[in-house]
C-alpha cells in the first residue's frame, strides 16, 4: 500500500535517524564496538552529537547499552541487513523517503529527483517495507478485489513487489501469476520459490493468457495519465470475458492519504494522486463496464473495479 514506508516514528525521530545515516554515524554505532566517543572519532561528528544520538537510539530501542558501549537490538536488524526482505521492515524506506523530501525544493525546480547513490539498496528497502505491510491491510485489499469477481479462478497481480497480495489470493485458492519488472523479480524470486504464486517478468502488453481477475495496488499515482491509460487498456486486454479489473488507489478526492501521496509523487518525479472521475474515465475508455468504487475498510484507500463484457454483450 502507499503508506508501506510509514513507521511509528515521528518526524524528529526520522530526522535524527536520517542525519545519523547521512553522516555515517548510524553505521558506526551499529557495526563497530564502542560507544559515542568511538563513533564520533570514526565519522567526524562532534562527540556531543554522537552522545545525543546514542541516547535517542537507546530510547527508540535501536541500541542497548552494554558496559561502556552499545550494541544493536533486534529492531535495528533492518538497518544492518538487506539480503532477506523479511528482515528489513519499514524504517529504511521511511529514511529513504525522508531523504527524498529533503531534496524536494531541488526536485520541484528541475522535475528530476537526485540520482540515488545506491539504487539497489533503495529497491530492497521499498520491497522490505512492502513485505512488512500488516496482514489486516493485505486482507482488506484482497477482500475488496475478490468482491469484484467472487467466482474468479485465475488472477494476475501487477507490480506487487514481494507478492503479499498475490500470496494472499493464492491462499484463497486462486491460480495466481505475479507480473513484475526484471530488477524487482530478481530480488523477490527467493521469497516466492516455496509459494503457489507464479512469477513472471515483462510487460502487461506481452501477457498472452487471460485472467478472471487483474489487480493493481498502489500503482496509478506513480504514473502519468498516458501511462495509466496504456496500463488500463493492457489490463482490460488481459481479462477473460466477464473478468474484473481492480485498481486499489488513494483517490485524491476521497482519500485521507492524498497529501502524503502528492508529496511522494513530487519527490520521485513521477505521477500524482488522481480523482475518482479520472480513474473511472480510464476504465470506461478501456471498454470496462459496471465500474464501481468502494472503500477498502480500515485503510485510506479505495478500490475501483470494472468488468470486461461477456462474449456477445452489446455493451
Amino acid at each position: 500500500m502507499p503508506t508501506a514506508g510509514d513507521t511509528d516514528l515521528d518526524v524528529p525521530s526520522l530526522a535524527l535517524l536520517w542525519a545519523a545515516r547521512e553522516t555515517g554515524l548510524l553505521e558506526a554505532l551499529l557495526r563497530a564496538p564502542g560507544g559515542a566517543a568511538a563513533a564520533a572519532d570514526a565519522t567526524g561528528v562532534t562527540e556531543r552529537a554522537a552522545s545525543i544520538v546514542v541516547d535517542a537510539l537507546v530510547e527508540l530501542e535501536f541500541l542497548r547499552r552494554v558496559g561502556d558501549g552499545v550494541e544493536p537490538t533486534n529492531r535495528a536488524l533492518g538497518l544492518l541487513a538487506t539480503r532477506d526482505l523479511r528482515s528489513i521492515g519499514d524504517v529504511p524506506t521511511a529514511l529513504d523517503r525522508f531523504d527524498a523530501y529533503a531534496a524536494l525544493p531541488r526536485t520541484m525546480e528541475s522535475g528530476v529527483p537526485p540520482i540515488e547513490s545506491d539504487p539497489e539498496s533503495r529497491i530492497r528497502h521499498r520491497l522490505g517495507a512492502a513485505e512488512a505491510l500488516d496482514d489486516a491491510t493485505v486482507r482488506a485489499t484482497v477482500d475488496a478485489a475478490l468482491a469484484a469477481n467472487p467466482d474468479a479462478d485465475r488472477a494476475l497481480v501487477v507490480a506487487d513487489g514481494p507478492g503479499r497480495h498475490a500470496r494472499a489470493l493464492a491462499d484463497r485458492g486462486l491460480d495466481v501469476t505475479l507480473l513484475e519488472g526484471a530488477d524487482v523479480a530478481a530480488v523477490v524470486e527467493p521469497l516466492l520459490e516455496r509459494t503457489d504464486v507464479a512469477l513472471r517478468t515483462g510487460s502487461l502488453a506481452d501477457v498472452a493468457a487471460t485472467f478472471d481477475l487483474v489487480l493493481t495496488v498502489d500503482a496509478a499515482w506513480r504514473q502519468s495519465p498516458a501511462e495509466n491509460r496504456f496500463t488500463t487498456l493492457a489490463v482490460a486486454a488481459a481479462l477473460a470475458p466477464g473478468g474484473a479489473a481492480v485498481c486499489v488507489e488513494p483517490l485524491r478526492d476521497r482519500s485521507s492519504a492524498g497529501v502524503s501521496v502528492a508529496a511522494a509523487a513530487l519527490a520521485t518525479g513521477n505521477g500524482r494522486p488522481y480523482p475518482e472521475a479520472t480513474v473511472r474515465e480510464w476504465f470506461a475508455d478501456a471498454g470496462l463496464e459496471a465500474v464501481e468504487t468502494s472503500e477498502v475498510p480500515e485503510t485510506p484507500y479505495q478500490a475501483i473495479a470494472g468488468r470486461r463484457p461477456d462474449e456477445g454483450s452489446n455493451v
